[in-house]
């Protein structure tokens, strides 16, 4: 390697998009972090798809916006919020001629969760989902826009979410999660006070709702019912006839609909990348000219949606070689373009490379799909590399800038990353996603046996020089890795992972249990199993330095996770890095948190894995 490696905060220089939204009228509008935290912006764009200069439009500094829809009359936004990432969003509205901002919601033990759908103001309701009623259950909600009065239309005892109205609001439709195996998509008749169910069935299916078609007779539904993988489909409930629309051997993980105009949008993943069509229903669907890259897993918000107007499509995408970018697609005549420019400060040795889809032979015969980071440039003789570990554990590694561009700048102080799609993943059908219920810290642990001697027998890879890491399930991967595989590894870094399965099962929100009980066991009648399989049990194995990163407002893998697991190895005489964010929840959203965690997180890494300059 020759001449000096960009410094990390050369790398931290880009703006990071979420939430796309069209108004009315057509202009964009999403949020993003420039002001050190998340913000919802306004973008002009013209009729040729040249875009003007953005403006924020909220000024939070201790709050971070997250989900949020347009009046149907174009006049204001409603959006919610949490404070300090603790999830318990507030809804406010936000009027658009003069900035007033009204709160519409004010408990900071409720969390209120607004879907994306336009709001009806003409109809003068909000529809939202909270769980102000019981802390473990979910209610669709009603408020009526001029009195603040609420109603709760659909049967208690549940977790709904994302309720919409039909065309004429004579019902609504809205999505239940009975497990993380199994959902549903049902139907109320607002007069009649009849609640029906769309698409039913016995065993476990995920049936996701869309949308209502123009008309309000379809209903648009992304399903794995009767198939391996998430298909696309139209439902009319007058006749009970379900069409296929797309059904591809790969999930669909997105789909857009203009009701206006009835066309229909929808991306496919095929091995992390994102292939885009549209069309219309009962006409050929055609595929979209979009740049090779994926559309990026994230906490809140769309980046995937059609204009009013059904002319176009913004889509949020990354190809692992810079940020993500928001482009411009037109559906008819006219050339893609990016109405973005995320990376601001640039990048020496730019462009990077991107990364390569590589197949890891597993012992059973299978191959764990993995995205290889490898350096463009590297000191002489086998280089470092790190075992990345995404979270969920129902995500996948896709080509990005993951971590702040953590990926990129490892590789340009000559770091190889490897990041694998395990057993468990997203995008590979539901028996592949379903392989990890109830095995955390089993079938799991062999697919990361199978990378890191995939990486050992690297004649290019350093053995003696690897490192794990990962972020909440992720970190629970990392810790498991260390102390049940601790040959292999030179040092790790947990970021908020679950130390103590039990501890962690018991302490989630209460209303996550319907779906931990299904991923990973029951807390009391599982207990034995489950200690089996946490990391606080094999600590007298770990061998290496430890850095531990914890968000202290975390309500989903709390705080206590960390600090038993670092209390513990302390104790034991074991070096631990451990940094805690007091101002923090699960996944950073203050921009001076994100720069330093990233910083310390590559520096330790850096100290471990490279001879001292």
């Amino acid at each position: 390697m020759t001449g000096p490696a960009p410094p990390f905060d050369r790398f931290l220089q880009y703006r990071y998009h979420q939430g796309l939204r069209f108004d009315p009228r057509g202009e964009l509008y999403y949020t993003m972090d420039l002001s050190g935290t998340y913000n919802l912006w306004h973008q002009p764009v013209d009729a040729r798809g040249t875009p003007g200069y953005p403006t924020m439009l909220t000024g939070w500094t201790d709050r971070a916006v997250r989900e949020f829809a347009f009046a149907d009359d174009a006049r204001s936004v409603f959006y919610s919020a949490d404070r300090d990432g603790d999830e318990n969003y507030q809804l406010y509205r936000l009027w658009l001629r003069d900035g007033r901002t009204e709160t519409l919601t004010n408990d900071p033990k409720v969390r209120h969760v607004l879907p994306s759908e336009p709001v009806s103001v003409r109809g003068a309701e909000l529809l939202y989902c909270d769980n102000g009623r019981d802390a473990s259950e979910f209610d669709v909600v009603v408020r009526h826009l001029r009195t603040g009065a609420v109603s709760r239309p659909f049967p208690t005892g549940a977790y709904w979410d994302h309720p919409r109205f039909d065309p004429a609001h004579r019902r609504i439709l809205a999505h239940r999660e009975n497990s993380a195996s199994d959902t549903g998509a049902f139907l109320l008749d607002r007069k009649r006070g009849t609640v029906v169910e769309v698409l039913p069935h016995a065993g476990d299916a995920l049936v996701v709702p869309v949308d209502f078609t123009s008309d309000g007779r379809g209903i648009l539904l992304i399903t794995d019912l009767d198939s391996d993988f998430l298909r696309l489909v139209v439902n009319f409930p007058g006749t009970g006839e379900t069409k296929v629309i797309a059904g591809p051997k790969a999930d669909i993980e997105e789909a857009a609909y203009s009701r206006r105009t009835g066309t229909l949008a929808y991306s496919a993943n095929v091995d992390g990348y994102s292939t885009l069509y549209a069309g219309r229903i009962g006409a050929k669907f055609v595929p979209l000219r979009v740049p090779k890259g994926a559309i990026p897993f994230d906490l809140w918000g769309q980046r995937f949606v059609l204009s009013a107007d059904g002319k176009f499509l913004a889509v949020l995408l990354g190809d692992g070689a810079a940020p993500p970018e928001v482009l411009r697609i037109p559906l008819g005549r006219g050339t893609p373009g990016s109405l973005t420019e995320s990376l601001v400060g640039g990048v020496p040795d730019a462009p990077l490379p991107r990364p390569k889809l590589v197949r890891v032979p597993a012992p059973d015969g299978r191959s764990v799909v993995c995205l290889f980071y490898a350096p463009k440039r590297r000191q002489s003789g086998p280089m470092p590399a790190v075992l990345s570990i995404h979270g969920g554990p129902h995500l996948q590694e896709r080509p990005g800038w993951q971590y702040g561009g953590l990926y990129q700048f490892l590789n340009s102080r000559g770091i190889a990353v490897l990041s694998p799609n395990f057993r468990g993943s997203l995008g590979y059908g539901k028996r592949f996603r379903e392989l990890l219920y109830r095995d955390w810290g089993g079938v799991d642990l062999e697919d990361y046996r199978a990378c890191a001697e995939w990486l050992r027998h690297r004649s290019d890879v350093d053995r003696s020089r690897l490192a794990v890491f990962g972020g909440s399930y992720g970190g629970f991967a990392t810790l498991s890795c260390l102390t049940r595989l601790p040959e292999y590894w030179a040092v790790g870094v947990d970021v908020f992972g679950p130390s103590n399965l039990v501890t962690f099962l018991q302490s989630v929100p209460p209303s996550w249990r319907r779906f931990t009980n299904t991923m990973v066991g029951d807390p009391e009648r599982d207990r034995d199993f489950l200690l089996s399989r946490s990391p606080i049990t094999y600590l007298d194995k770990l061998r290496v330095d430890l850095m531990v990163v914890q968000g202290a407002k975390d309500p989903r893998v709390v705080k206590a996770e960390s600090d038993q697991l670092v209390e513990r190895l302390r104790s034991m005489g074991r070096s631990v890095k451990y940094l805690v964010f007091e101002d923090e929840g699960h996944g950073f959203t203050r921009r001076s948190n994100v720069v330093r965690v990233s910083r310390e997180v590559s520096e330790f890494l850096i100290d471990h894995l490279l001879p001292p300059p």
